[in-house]
C-alpha cells in the first residue's frame, strides 16, 4: 500500500515540477537586468556682467527632434536613441535656463535699456563618427517695450566641440562648451548694440 502511494505521489508531482521549471525559464532567466536611467544637465555657465543693458532671455523653442533622450548619429547617418541616458530637460529648455543663469542681473534698469533674447534650437547633435557635438541656434535680440516687434540683431550660428571619449559625461562636457560659446556670441552682439539702436529698432 505504501509503495503504491509513493508511486502515485511521484506521478502527481512530476508535472508540477516541470511547470515550475518552465516558469523559471520563461519569467526568471529571460528577464533583462535592471538598468537605472541617468539624467544629465549642462554645466553651470560663467556669469556675464553687462553695464549698459539688462537682458531677459525668453523661452527658446526647437525644431530639433531630440527631447529628453540623448540621440547619437552613427554610421550611414543612423540615429540611435539612448533609453538610459537622458537630458534633464529638452534642449530648448536647457539652453533657456543656461542663458538665463548666464545673464542674471539685479536692479531696475531704465525701460529703454532692457533687451529681449529669444531663439530656436535647430541642431543638438552628438556625432559618434566625428566625435563631436554640435549646437545650432537662430536667435533674435529685440528692444523693449516700444520696439519689441523690431529686431535689433539676429543671427544663425552653429558651434561644434570635440569630446575626449564616447560616453554621456563627455557628451555633456562638450555640449556645455558649445552653450558657453553661444553665451559669448550673445554677449558680443549685445555689447555692440548702441543706445540709439535700442530706441529706434532696425
Amino acid at each position: 500500500m505504501r509503495k503504491r502511494l509513493a508511486q502515485l505521489f511521484c506521478l502527481l508531482s512530476a508535472p508540477v515540477g516541470i511547470i515550475v521549471l518552465l516558469g523559471g525559464c520563461l519569467f526568471g532567466f529571460s528577464e533583462k537586468p535592471y538598468v537605472a536611467v541617468k539624467y544629465y544637465d549642462l554645466a553651470n555657465p560663467p556669469r556675464i556682467q553687462l553695464t549698459r543693458n539688462q537682458v531677459k532671455v525668453l523661452a527658446f523653442d526647437s525644431t530639433e527632434p531630440a527631447k529628453y533622450k540623448m540621440i547619437y548619429q552613427g554610421k550611414n547617418n543612423e540615429m540611435i536613441l539612448d533609453d538610459y541616458n537622458k537630458w534633464i530637460q529638452p534642449p530648448s529648455l536647457l539652453l533657456t535656463r543656461y542663458l538665463q543663469s548666464a545673464f542674471t542681473q539685479s536692479g531696475n534698469p531704465p525701460r529703454d535699456s532692457v533687451l529681449l533674447v529669444s531663439g530656436n534650437v535647430f541642431m543638438f547633435k552628438i556625432d559618434l563618427q566625428a566625435n563631436t557635438v554640435s549646437l545650432g541656434v537662430n536667435y533674435v535680440i529685440k528692444g523693449t517695450p516700444d520696439n519689441i516687434l523690431k529686431p535689433i540683431s539676429r543671427s544663425s550660428v552653429i558651434f561644434t566641440s570635440k569630446f575626449e571619449k564616447q560616453g554621456p559625461v563627455y557628451f555633456v562636457k562638450a555640449m556645455s562648451e558649445c552653450a558657453g560659446q553661444l553665451a559669448s556670441a550673445l554677449e558680443k552682439d549685445i555689447k555692440s548694440i548702441k543706445p540709439n539702436e535700442i530706441k529706434a529698432g532696425k
